[in-house]
């Protein structure tokens, strides 16, 4: 298992992004600040193998109790990590696009939305969304399928 530090260092920004797209980009932090400490507490009980999927689904876990709490619906924000210098052209093309996705990403119900962040943004394979989700591999595939479906649908009616 790696040091603690390390894997907070490989993740925090990913982890903050999940955290968005579940409770808002106002929140995020605080609840991945909970998720953090969580992991900290319980470092070394994880399986080294999925220890990605055993973090996300702490940080999962810290924003549905931050909703509970708090009694606000889950809303997508715009959270932009723009990856090192570039032009002002290419950050307003990259925003643009990115606006693009997050409003059709607003559209998705949050079952739909996490499944898809976690799959096309986390790059996490099947099973480790179905891990993080608590949910049966069938059910992400299903999700993936219904959340495609739904935004090529959108697209479709942009484009007439």
């Amino acid at each position: 298992m790696p040091p603690f530090e390390d894997h907070y260092r490989r993740r925090f920004a990913d982890t903050v992004r999940f955290a968005a797209t579940i409770v808002g980009s106002g929140h995020a932090e605080d609840a991945c600040q909970e998720a953090w400490m969580r992991i900290w507490k319980t470092w070394g009980q994880a399986d080294p193998e999925r220890l990605d999927g055993w973090t996300f689904r702490i940080v999962r876990d810290c924003c549905i109790d931050r909703i509970r709490q708090s009694s606000h619906q889950a809303v997508l924000v715009d959270v932009l990590d723009s990856a090192g210098p570039a032009t002002v052209e290419h950050d307003v093309v990259l925003r643009l696009e990115y606006d693009e996705v997050l409003d059709l990403l607003r559209t998705l119900p949050s079952p739909l939305r996490e499944t898809i962040w976690l799959r096309e943004v986390g790059e996490f394979s099947y099973g480790e969304i179905a891990a993080i989700l608590d949910v049966p591999v069938g059910t992400v595939m299903s999700r993936l399928h219904s959340a495609r479906k739904k935004i090529s649908r959108q697209l479709q009616r942009r484009e007439r």
